[in-house]
This record gives C-alpha cells, sequence and structure tokens, in this order.
C-alpha cells in the first residue's frame, strides 16, 4: 500500500520514549517498500511505531516486545483495530469512588519521579483502570485496558526530565532555576489534562485493516519458530566492546510497575535511590550479542531479515553483515545519518539497516 512520505509521522502516534524510530519512519518506509513481502515480525517491537507504520502499509503485523509495558502498547496501536475509549471509559478512569484506594504509590516514591498529589492521583488512575473488569470482558477489556495504559505511559513521560525512570530527580522539575532545557509548561500539566490530550490523539490512530494482527511478550529468542516473510530486529544497541546494550527494564521500570501494581513491592530493589526493579537477564547480554545475532539469523533464516542498529556499535557494522552471510547470499547495508534528542555530540552516529535476501 502506497503511503505519502511526507504525512507518515503525522500519521504515528507520538511518543517520548527513547529509542523510538518514529522520527525515521519515512526512510524505514522507503528502504521497506522495496521488499515482497506480507506478513512481518516485529521481534523488538518498543514503541510500537515501526510496528504501526507496517500495519499501514497493509502488512500483517506480528508485535513482539519482552517488555510487558510495551505489550501493552502493542495491543493498543497495532493488535487493536476498532476499539477505543469513550466518554464513559474516562469517567470511570476518573471519578473517585469513596476513599479506599491503595497508596503504594504515594508512600515508596515520595519525592522521587512526581509530586505526591500526582502520586495519589497514579495510585487512584492505575486501580481504576484495573477495575475496567467491572465494565468489559475478553477481548474488548484487553485492548481497553491497553489503551488507558499505553495513553498513562504518554503521560507519565511528559512529566519526566529526559522522559525517563533512571534516577531520582524530582527536584529538577521543582526547583526554581533558570533553565537551559526541558518544558516546564508540559511538566506544569496536569496528568488529567495530558490524559485526555493523548486519548484524543490515540481515538484518532485505531483503523482497521484487512489483516488481524498478533501481540506477543516474549524473549524472542524463545519465540516458536514461524514463516514470516520478513522479520525486523531493532535489538538494544551496544556502543562498543565491553559495553552494555541500553536496558530499556531499567530506564522504564515504573510502567512495568504500574501494570503489575499489586506485585510491585516484591519486584522492587529497596536498596537504590529510585526504586527500581530488581534487574533480571534480558537474554541480549554483552557477552552473547554476537552469539544471539547468529542464533536469530539462523532462526529466520527462511524470512527476509532486516536489522536496525546503531554505528558505531558493538558489533560492527561490518561484523554483523559477516555473520548474516552465513545464511543470506545477498546483504545490503543502507545508512541515514540520526541525532538523538538527548545526546548533545551527536556528530558522526548512524542509523544503519542490514538487509539479509
Amino acid at each position: 500500500m502506497e503511503i505519502d512520505k511526507k504525512e507518515i509521522i503525522k500519521k504515528v502516534p507520538t511518543t517520548r520514549y527513547q529509542g523510538s524510530k518514529r522520527s525515521i519512519l519515512p526512510w524505514l518506509y522507503e528502504n521497506f517498500k522495496t521488499l515482497n513481502f506480507k506478513s512481518v515480525l516485529d521481534g523488538f517491537g518498543g514503541t510500537g511505531s515501526v510496528s504501526y507504520l507496517l500495519k499501514l502499509m497493509g502488512k500483517k503485523v506480528t508485535f513482539n516486545d519482552a517488555l510487558l509495558s510495551n505489550y501493552m502498547t502493542g495491543v493498543a496501536l497495532v493488535e487493536n483495530q476498532s476499539v477505543q475509549l469513550d466518554r464513559d471509559d474516562i469517567n470511570f478512569i476518573f471519578h473517585t469512588n469513596g476513599d479506599n484506594y491503595p497508596t503504594f504509590i504515594e508512600d515508596s516514591f515520595r519525592g522521587i519521579y512526581y509530586t505526591s498529589e500526582e502520586n495519589r492521583w497514579l495510585d487512584k488512575i492505575s486501580f481504576n483502570i484495573r477495575m475496567l473488569g467491572q465494565k468489559y470482558k475478553g477481548e474488548v477489556l484487553k485492548r481497553k485496558k491497553a489503551l488507558a495504559y499505553h495513553i498513562l505511559f504518554q503521560a507519565c513521560l511528559c512529566k519526566r526530565p529526559f522522559n525517563l525512570f533512571h534516577r531520582k530527580n524530582l527536584y529538577m522539575r521543582t526547583a526554581r532555576v533558570d533553565r537551559s532545557f526541558g518544558n516546564k509548561k508540559t511538566w506544569n500539566t496536569s496528568f488529567r489534562k495530558l490524559f485526555l490530550k493523548f486519548n484524543n490523539e490515540i481515538s484518532q490512530k485505531v483503523f482497521l485493516t484487512r489483516f488481524s494482527h498478533t501481540t506477543l511478550c516474549q524473549d524472542i529468542m524463545k519465540i516458536r519458530r514461524k514463516k514470516f516473510d520478513l522479520v525486523y530486529l531493532d535489538p538494544p544497541y551496544a556502543k562498543k566492546k565491553g559495553g552494555h546494550p541500553k536496558d530499556y527494564y531499567s530506564l522504564y521500570h515504573f510502567f512495568e510497575g504500574l501494570i503489575d501494581y499489586n506485585n510491585w513491592a516484591t519486584k522492587i530493589n529497596w536498596n537504590t535511590k529510585n526504586r527500581c526493579l530488581v534487574r533480571h537477564k534480558t537474554g541480549w547480554d554483552v557477552g552473547t550479542i554476537e552469539d544471539n545475532f547468529d542464533s536469530l539469523f539462523n532462526k529466520f533464516r527462511e524470512s527476509i531479515i532486516v536489522v536496525s542498529y546503531g554505528d558505531p556499535g558493538y558489533p560492527s557494522i561490518n561484523r554483523i553483515k559477516e555473520i548474516l552471510k552465513r545464511y543470506k547470499p545477498r546483504v545490503q547495508i543502507k545508512r541515514k545519518p540520526y541525532n538523538y534528542k538527548l545526546n548533545h555530540r551527536n556528530g558522526g552516529l548512524y542509523e544503519v539497516l542490514i538487509t539479509g535476501e
């Protein structure tokens, strides 16, 4: 399906999530449309931006991500083709029903990410989202909750310095100082207004296609082998040998906790200042990166394989190409200069597509 390249970014939902490919989707589109495929696996789905583009292109999409919070985004934006949060849902989510709301966020995250008033709001809203099961069942409930969580996540990101949960830094919002960065106006916008804003946006992004789409929450190494025409891989990058790939679980642990609210306390490393979750092995660690690439290329050797990776990085682009050529006779490399918003030393950084057919 042809798409006006100039309109792509407008069509795809906004996000402040680090690592999102939204800004380079027109370039990805130009590369995808040269390939012959109908079904596609987005193996490290993240923000869902690439899967959403592929859905716009009329492809049959399987979204996968190991994080439960990203899985919710996949359900909301990719799998979902008709469900929206209506006015009654919003009223239900915002309504204060008595005084017996849990106070885990208010008690446990005081002075860390949000103000006490905001923490109380998050306790209430997350509880009400879980209570949507009083109104809905089955697939409709699954998609309503996914939408609500996705919208809540976007609101949360807007009120975080650097859009992350990597450190205790509420003081950056509240200090009365001249600022050379940040968006104080957005930081001071109420959660309620931000939630309504993102719900209005997402409601306009839900659309029906001729294919059904699937969302998974698995370690990609454990996905059952299935025939996909194309497999798109955008794994966490390691900047150098010996360096660790970006750990999105640590950067966005707060979202993982929100979804599993009732078990949150048992998962927190209480020795950390920012109340992050106990770290778990991702299966994509520094000592296994090359072996993982080889395993994935072997696993999906019957599909077109497209790898998105950063340059400079580890392994090098040439090394990834060498590994891919074990399974694919034809390998192409495309590069695009790419600047990261939070990195002021962006010279010489490239986004690279490595395509094996």
